[in-house]
């Protein structure tokens, strides 16, 4: 079976769509996207066009990689075969090459993320040389028992980014990294007691895509109280299925529900 490889470059974000949509038919998880949600999901994820691929049959595309970067470290953020083509051992075939393209452009680590019950993916990427890195979860808030009434104050990416980059650095899942804050609309919130957020309003439900504590302020309940008033104030509000498994307790002892599905992010050095 002749594939060919095809650079992202030479599709629209319209044609990339509606490939990635038909690649993705009769997954785990619906996955449906407009153009415009594309662009700017995958913009503020860090997508590198150019080493986003689609692999060709007869001129026709059978499957998608998309490839987020940032500097020497690259993500593997969506890749799909159309069903008429899944397992038939194409996917190590397609990927290998797409890897190891990304260590001669100077990549020396790459992030993915694969739902758990994939075996069958996990499998794939353990045989490409990923290991399991942790487990990620979901949340979906609920209205409080009793009302905080608490007031947040509005402020700039800028604002929350200094706060972020003055303080020790720590681990954060590609989707939840504060560098997807530059492309992404967002509201940034504080309490003024020195925890942090930022939430999307773009989609049909309020998410929360980062929580930042300073150092100074943790040990204090300020996380559990931030996560409490963006539930009263933002109804209905969710977190992507990015949230590490060690941030559990915090989410449920807030009063948040944690959602059925979960991934595990895997890296390959």
């Amino acid at each position: 079976m002749k594939l060919t490889a095809v650079s992202a470059l030479h599709f629209s974000f319209t044609e990339l769509t509606d490939i990635l949509g038909r690649c993705f038919q009769n997954y785990f998880v619906p996955f449906s996207l407009t153009p415009e949600a594309f662009a700017l999901r995958f913009g503020s994820e860090g997508m590198s066009v150019e080493d986003s691929c689609v692999w060709l049959q007869n001129g026709e595309p059978v499957a998608i990689a998309i490839i987020a970067r940032r500097d020497s470290l690259a993500r593997l953020a969506a890749f799909a075969i159309i069903p008429d083509l899944r397992g038939k051992g194409l996917a190590r075939a397609m990927l290998a090459p797409l890897f190891a393209a990304l260590k001669t452009k100077g990549v020396t680590r790459v992030y993915l993320e694969v739902i758990a019950e994939n075996h069958a993916g996990i499998a794939l990427y353990t045989s490409l040389g990923f290991r399991d890195s942790q487990a990620l979860h979901g949340f979906k808030g609920s209205s409080p028992e009793n009302a905080l009434g608490a007031k947040l104050h509005t402020a700039t990416p800028d604002a929350l980014n200094r706060a972020v980059y003055s303080a020790p650095s720590q681990a954060t899942p590609w989707q939840l990294d504060p560098l997807t804050l530059r492309s992404l609309p967002c509201t940034v919130l504080n309490t003024g007691q020195g925890s942090w957020a930022a939430i999307t309003t773009h989609g049909l439900t309020p998410q929360l895509r980062y929580l930042f504590v300073e150092p100074a302020s943790r040990g204090k309940g300020e996380a559990q109280r931030m996560l409490q008033i963006l539930c009263e104030q933002y109804p209905g509000i969710s977190t992507p299925v990015s949230v590490p498994e060690r941030l559990t307790p915090l989410f449920l002892a807030a009063g948040y529900a944690q959602m059925e599905i979960t991934q595990r992010e895997m890296i390959s050095d």
